[in-house]
């Protein structure tokens, strides 16, 4: 289970913001969002395990109708075994919808790059982002 204290939930839930505000600039239509002011998104589960739902913390479509899968994370999640599994499942998801799976994570973690270290567990797992945001 994805367990955040207080100061990571609200990092977490600025960057949900931050890129539904930014999709919705582009033009981009049906945005779900898993935080307090917008429709959550649906649920996410393999086939042959219904009862384990995962929630998408953002998806959308692009100006192209494109579905657009967005999970943030903060840097003490991102090499959690829960992280990897809603990557695999938003990333097989996204693949069978000829959809685009996204990740936004802090620019800094541990006092390195943000991208460069979801990068490498991502690598790691061998679950491809076509997309990683980081802030300003």
């Amino acid at each position: 289970m994805d367990l955040r204290n207080e100061i990571e939930s609200s990092q977490h839930d600025k960057l949900v913001l931050m890129m539904a505000q930014h999709f919705k600039q582009l033009g981009y239509s049906n945005i779900t969002a898993d935080i307090t002011g917008w429709t959550k998104p649906n649920s996410i589960y393999w086939t042959n395990n219904p009862d384990k739902k995962f929630y998408p913390d953002l998806m959308c479509k692009d100006a192209l109708g494109v579905l657009v899968i967005l999970e943030a994370e903060t840097c003490n999640n991102l090499n959690d075994e829960h992280t990897r599994e809603q990557f695999r499942i938003f990333r097989a998801f996204a693949n069978n919808e000829n959809g685009r799976f996204e990740v936004v994570v802090p620019k800094i973690c541990s006092g390195g790059s943000g991208r460069e270290l979801i990068t490498k567990y991502s690598n790691d797992w061998n679950i491809k982002f076509d997309n990683v945001w980081t802030p300003g």
